[in-house]
């Protein structure tokens, strides 16, 4: 991997994930900015790059930690140095709880979130067991209908919690999804943000009532990273994909194409018709939509108006009917994927670019890291 390093974008092999070093940069430093301002801290969910590279230019900026989806991700970030880990899923089962107690015996901070009784009382159990003390956050379904305790049972549930000896909650987290991801714009999302840090903080502010620690009121996503205001209720912010960025961003309008720092560099291989052509990104390369905020697999930023429109395991299927100009056989094109963290997974390592030049070569390194 290391040939290509200080070579032209157009000499790396394809297809390969591209980040634009300068566009990378100024995201990380925007938003921390836009969040530190508010008085928040910024606590960014690396399941979206996956990377400790951008791991560590996060916290160079402020980051006070990471969340993670897995302990495998948390892991990988503990060996880069990343001191202050939260993991923001569901930990279920004898294994789970074994890499836990050995991870939080190497790690300064680890935290976790809890949301079911038998969960709980697994890590408790596995914490009492090594003679340590877990801390956890309470996770509350704020409305998204995914995970978390209902509202009216959080009281209840956390003084559950609060009686495991092996745990000492810490705060209080949910994913309010519902009210970011359906607003379209920079007015209606920074509504969104308003509405979610309120409904987070009157859950949290009953818990507090309750006699339970909430330091940490945890919320944030990428659609409302940056648009929280002072007061908002909450005390930091789990957003991921604000740093890479992707064209679902761009099409909810929380970014401009501008501010998409990756892409898939891919050949074009074949132009079977006039309005076909064929990359050789297909599945394997760019990923399947997440939601139906984008209409399409793939957007070519240098190629207005050509789309990805279909893709198979190896092809991408690239309709040039209304494209500013037609693709040739054997260039390569840079590809802005809908969805960033599932493209990522795709990659054992991702190409860093500045000015067209590869300045550097990442490891994924927790790519695939999915339990």
């Amino acid at each position: 991997m290391q040939t290509v390093i200080g070579r032209p974008i157009e000499a790396v092999d394809t297809p390969a994930l591209l980040v634009d070093l300068d566009v990378l940069e100024d995201n990380i430093g925007r938003i921390h900015e836009a969040t530190f301002a508010a008085g928040l801290q910024m606590r960014p969910h690396i399941k979206s790059h996956k990377t400790p590279e951008i791991a560590q230019m996060q916290a160079r900026a402020g980051a006070c930690g990471v969340t993670c989806a897995k302990i495998g991700e948390a892991e990988v970030m503990a060996s880069a140095g990343i001191e202050d880990l939260f993991i923001a899923n569901c930990l279920v089962g004898e294994t789970k709880m074994r890499r836990l107690v050995a991870l939080a015996k190497r790690t300064p901070a680890l935290s976790i979130a809890v949301e079911g009784i038998e969960a709980a009382r697994q890590a408790s159990d596995a914490f009492v067991a090594a003679g340590m003390t877990l801390p956890v956050l309470i996770e509350v379904d704020a409305g998204a209908g995914r995970t978390g305790v209902q509202p009216e049972a959080a009281v209840e549930f956390a003084d559950q919690v609060a009686a495991m000896p092996g745990l000492r909650i810490v705060g209080m987290m949910s994913y309010a999804s519902h009210f970011a991801y359906p607003k379209r714009g920079p007015d209606e999302l920074a509504e969104g943000a308003a509405q979610e840090a309120r409904v987070i903080a009157q859950i949290a502010g009953t818990l507090a009532d309750a006699g339970h620690e909430m330091t940490r009121i945890s919320g944030g996503s990428t659609p409302t990273a940056g648009r929280y205001r002072a007061g908002c209720g909450l005390t930091e912010i789990r957003a991921g994909t604000y740093c890479i960025n992707d064209r679902n961003q761009v099409d909810i309008g929380s970014c401009t194409m501008e501010q998409v720092a990756l892409s898939v560099l891919a050949t074009v291989v074949a132009h079977p018709t006039a309005e076909r052509a064929i990359i050789d990104a297909g599945s394997k390369g760019l990923d399947q939509q997440v939601g139906t905020t984008s209409d399409g697999y793939g957007w070519l930023p240098e190629v207005p108006g050509a789309l990805v429109y279909k893709i198979n395991d190896e092809h991408g299927f690239v309709d040039v009917s209304e494209a500013e100009r037609d693709l040739t056989i054997g260039e390569k094109v840079r590809v802005i994927p809908p969805r960033a963290p599932t493209c990522v997974n795709l990659y054992d390592w991702i190409h860093a670019t500045r000015g067209g030049l590869v300045e550097d070569v990442w490891r994924i390194a927790a790519r695939g890291r999915n339990t």
